[in-house]
């Protein structure tokens, strides 16, 4: 009897059933067994890995009661293995440069020869750093990366004291962005607070909704951009997540809406006209869904970004370092999400639900943006966590604990060593920064 692949419960990867084979003839066995080995070889390769766990066991999403799994598995059903995603910007861009210092290499090697060996030596020696610099990666970096990324964190001021209370917010925004400058629009008969970027200008909006679990009815960024065409302004959409320590409070969320600058709309005028159309447009098709939202006016966004990077309460005194950055007593590190673009929308949704309930030690904050120019058909999607802890033992035990989770999913935790400062602000709801709107 030739083995058939027998259903199981969503979420599982198909497996082949067992059974008891009838008398048969050698032929008819062998392509049984061949059926089922390319029928489980299809599975593995169409799922992910997971470790099958009872269904009793197994998170649910249809409840609203928000609870922390025991132990978070996939269950989502079978999907395609996230691809590897093409290298872009500086990475790729720099080829040709690398190619360059390599013929001037080659050339300066030829033009020493047969000179004196005071100068063929210290040309040689120069000749084989800039090869080291630009050949050699180190932890999927270039050499001159580390170096550049060095020079930099060695240079710039990384100690700040954000003041009181009262001065954190404002504090913070200068600090992470110092070229910010904040106005007041009114929309839609609300006082919205609009924060002025060299990228753009940045509104912020919170839901109204009472619902515990708001990672189930929020949409992903990339569909609250406007529709592809060559008319649309250049946007970009940022959905922040924050659970803290205290889990008897469901995660609180955030959506920042940025209108980017452009050669035909860039100033704070034009843009912020384009800005409150968007929060228009946004709102109204949040509320459609169910998802009605406010926007948020100053003290209500300072006081959000100082709370979201725990410098509040007397913890106003920050210090970067290259593994860490602190404020006060508590110790953080941001990670980048790579391959979270790559995650069907349902997939995502739930990996981000274990993410903020995976360590209750520590407090996890997740930023999802995208970004889409006139002339894009397809968004641009990056992720960043950060995590906080109240010592460095508990930051390390929470970075092991998600970054498990979130390889079963084929997302990588890239740490930003030398750009926490970077990965706090990629955490706040004030949109891009200059370097990824470009």
């Amino acid at each position: 009897m030739t083995q058939q692949p027998r259903p199981v419960a969503a979420g599982r990867p198909t497996a082949p059933a067992v059974g008891v084979a009838a008398p048969a003839t050698a032929a008819r066995l062998a392509s049984a067994r061949d059926a089922a080995l390319a029928a489980l070889t299809t599975a593995r390769g169409q799922s992910r890995p997971a470790t099958a766990v009872p269904a009793a066991t197994a998170p649910s999403f249809t409840t609203p009661a928000f609870t922390t799994p025991a132990t978070p598995r996939p269950t989502a059903g079978p999907a395609p293995r996230p691809s590897r995603r093409r290298t872009s910007g500086r990475t790729a861009g720099i080829g040709v440069l690398r190619v360059i210092c390599w013929q001037l290499v080659l050339i300066a090697i030829a033009l020493v020869i047969g000179r004196p060996w005071l100068t063929t030596g210290s040309v040689a020696i120069v000749a084989a750093i800039v090869v080291a610099l630009t050949a050699v990666r180190v932890r999927g970096r270039w050499l001159f990366d580390w170096l550049a990324l060095s020079t930099k964190y060695l240079l710039r001021n990384r100690n700040q004291d954000l003041g009181g209370d009262g001065e954190t917010g404002a504090a913070l925004l200068r600090l992470v962005s110092p070229e910010a400058a904040g106005s007041t629009e009114d929309v839609n008969d609300d006082t919205v607070f609009m924060v002025s970027r060299a990228p753009g200008i940045t509104a912020v909006l919170q839901p109204k909704s009472t619902v515990r679990d708001l990672t189930k009815m929020v949409q992903a960024p990339e569909t609250l951009l406007p529709s592809p065409n060559g008319q649309a302004p250049t946007f970009a959409v940022q959905v922040v997540h924050h659970a803290g320590i205290n889990r008897d409070r469901p995660p609180r969320m955030w959506v920042a809406l940025q209108a980017l600058r452009t050669v035909e709309a860039h100033r704070d005028e034009d843009v912020r006209q384009v800005l409150g159309n968007a929060v228009r447009r946004v709102q109204r098709q949040l509320r459609r869904d169910g998802f009605p939202t406010r926007a948020l006016a100053k003290h209500e966004v300072l006081g959000t970004l100082a709370a979201l990077a725990h410098v509040n309460a007397g913890r106003g005194l920050v210090r970067e370092e290259w593994r860490l950055w602190r404020s006060g007593s508590i110790s953080q590190a941001s990670f980048r999400l790579d391959g979270w673009a790559d995650l069907a929308t349902g997939v995502a949704t739930q990996l981000l639900r274990w993410l903020l309930t995976a360590a209750p030690q520590a407090a996890v904050t997740v930023a999802v943006t995208a970004c889409r120019s006139p002339l894009e058909t397809r968004p641009r999607v990056a992720a960043t966590v950060r995590v906080a802890a109240a010592s460095p033992a508990a930051l390390a035990h929470a970075e092991s604990e998600l970054t498990r989770l979130a390889g079963e999913w084929g997302v990588t935790m890239k740490r930003l060593d030398g750009q926490h400062a970077d990965g706090l602000a990629a955490t706040l709801p004030i949109g891009l920064a200059d370097t990824a709107a470009r």
